[in-house]
């Protein structure tokens, strides 16, 4: 490489790196995913008042498209709180059918503001779990209670189901 292309090189290195820690100087948060700054969070009145998030979940039956079929479970799981899930803990999330654990899942990255909600549709399998035409399915949401809530027993839902309808 010739002298004036390493030099223009250097040059245009130094000045990048300039702008850069010029930009973070006037912006702490602008590398940690904020592009603007925002103002202080406004003072909290109450000291006592911490807002926590509301696991609840909901559980719909699907029954199959023909006889003999797998039935699927339709998983609601919401944040009825004024609180936020950070992300920082995971929780853990089952579905049983007649009492018998079907499907189960940690979610240690979601966040979820209050009135958020997510949903997922799981086929139970009637080969593997040998279920009856009749009987009970059930979600519960934070199974380990992982989360601090300000409502712990809406964390499940439980419905009765039956195929010989």
């Amino acid at each position: 490489m010739e002298v004036r292309t390493k030099a223009l090189v250097t040059v245009l290195l130094v000045g990048a790196l300039v702008g850069v820690y010029s930009l973070q100087a006037s912006n702490p948060n602008l590398f940690k995913g904020e592009l603007i700054k925002r103002d202080a969070a406004p003072a909290v009145t109450d000291s006592t008042a911490v807002q926590t998030p509301d696991l609840t979940a909901d559980l719909v039956i699907v029954a199959p498209a023909e006889k003999g079929g797998d039935i699927s479970a339709k998983v609601t799981i919401s944040n009825k709180g004024p609180g936020n899930i950070d992300g920082k803990k995971p929780f853990k999330y089952s579905v049983y059918i007649n009492k018998t654990e079907v499907f189960s899942n940690t979610d240690s990255y979601s966040t979820m503001t209050a009135g958020d909600s997510f949903s997922f549709t799981y086929p139970i399998s009637k080969a593997v779990y040998q279920y009856a035409d009749s009987g009970t399915a059930k979600v519960v949401v934070d199974t380990d209670n992982a989360i601090a809530e300000g409502d712990e027993n809406n964390n499940s839902k439980e419905v009765s189901y039956n195929l010989a309808k």
